[in-house]
Parts: structure tokens; sequence; C-alpha cells
């Protein structure tokens, strides 16, 4: 009886293995939040001062990672300092860059 393929797959012998090393690889790709300059910074304040429910590109950090999303602002909250969308919210000073489509 033959092990067909398998043989060939050592790493994944080990499923505690395998979700160790997609943990390190995953820790690998992680950066540093980037500093905005205050250019931007006005130009983050000045679409969401104007916003009026357009389309958007926004670029956030999230825990290590640099994500984008397109998608439209629900409700701009000043006092807790968010911007709540259709499936979750963004902190303000985690905003990066925000471009209208």
């Amino acid at each position: 009886m033959s092990r067909g393929m398998k043989k060939y797959l050592p790493f994944a012998s080990l499923r505690e293995q395998a979700i160790h090393l997609n943990k390190m690889m995953q820790q690998k790709k992680r950066v540093d939040k980037p500093l905005i300059s205050e250019d931007i910074k006005r130009e983050i304040n000045g679409i969401l001062i104007s916003y009026a429910g357009e389309k958007l590109v926004i670029i956030y950090y999230d825990n290590g990672f640099i994500k984008s999303i397109e998608t439209t602002i629900r409700k701009i909250d000043t006092y807790s300092k968010k911007l709540i969308l259709d499936d979750f919210s963004i902190k303000f000073t985690n905003l990066l860059n925000i471009q209208k489509i």
C-alpha cells in the first residue's frame, strides 16, 4: 500500500505544527503603524466634513496590517471618534487615507 503524494508533505504531517507555522508567517507580515503628515490629516478632515454619502476608499491600520475597503460611511461619530461602516467601525486614529471614487 502506497502513501501516494503524502510522503512529500513533511510540514503538513502535524496539524499543530502547521498552525504554528501559519501564525509565525502572519507575525512576519506585520508592520508598524505609519505616521501621517498634517497635509493628509487636513485632507481626511476635509473629506469627512463635506461627506454626502458617496463611495470612498478608506485605507486604515488594523492590528499590524494596513487594510483598505471600498464603502460608504453610515455615521461619523465625533463623540467616540469613529467612522461607523456597515460591518464595523474604524477609529479616527487608525485612518491613514481616504479617497473619493
